[in-house]
């Protein structure tokens, strides 16, 4: 019966043993698996990125952004007068008030002679840092000069034309585009260009006598007695 007793108590021990290894062998097993469910969870996080972004990351590229290409250029060049010098001319002969423009950048301009054969036409387009006083106005005047000729050897006759007020942009772009100059056979005249501040009452006449019946431009000695500050000037030959 002793014997018995201890084979049965031999017995129950070993089954205790086996019952502690195999809920340590579960408890190892849900481990693992829960690892393997948390890489698994990762791995399709990870691709629904790749396929968000369009496949593998790319490299940064070293090309320069279009965008922010175009939007320097333009900051630099406003008016846009660099594209212009492979097509216009800047005149040779260009005096500005060098008072006006003592703290800024001196006046850029570039001119382009076209229009139909025998009746030229002046396109101006240029920049400057002026800063027009209330209560005045920047007026554009032409002057045929007397020192060159047409077709038929006809002299510019060297009177004033006033022309239209100028604005001025937040960059000093200005321009005046397809100006004719006269007349059929009016090639070979030069224009001179002249930029004056005039006062707001001045600058309501300009059209009003432009517009009084036989009025021929200002004689020198008119232009003279008109109040103005004289900014810029330039030569547009049409030859």
């Amino acid at each position: 019966m002793i014997h018995n007793d201890t084979g049965s108590e031999d017995h129950t021990a070993g089954g205790e043993s086996r019952g502690e290894g195999d809920r340590n062998g579960n408890r190892t097993k849900i481990v693992i698996a829960a690892i393997g469910a948390v890489a698994a969870v990762a791995a399709a996080t990870v691709g629904a990125l790749f396929a968000q972004t369009g496949g593998d990351p790319q490299p940064p590229s070293d090309s320069p952004d279009v965008a922010t290409s175009s939007f320097a250029a333009e900051a630099q060049d406003p008016c846009d007068l660099q594209r212009l010098a492979d097509s216009w001319d800047r005149p040779p002969s260009q005096r500005y008030n060098e008072t006006l423009f003592a703290n800024h950048d001196a006046p850029h301009v570039y001119t382009q002679v076209g229009g139909p054969a025998r009746s030229p036409e002046i396109s101006v387009k240029g920049q400057m840092s002026l800063n027009v006083p209330a209560g005045q106005v920047l007026y554009l005047v032409t002057r045929p000069d007397p020192d060159s000729k047409d077709e038929f050897g006809h002299p510019g006759n060297g009177r004033f034309y006033p022309g239209t007020p100028v604005g001025l942009t937040s960059s000093g772009c200005w321009e005046d585009d397809n100006h004719a100059v006269g007349y059929p056979g009016v090639e070979g005249i030069s224009e001179t260009y002249l930029l004056v501040l005039v006062g707001s009452d001045q600058a309501a006449r300009f059209p009003a006598d432009r517009r009084a019946k036989g009025w021929d431009g200002y004689s020198a000695d008119d232009w003279r007695a008109i109040t103005k500050i004289d900014v810029m000037s330039f030569h547009v030959s049409t030859a």
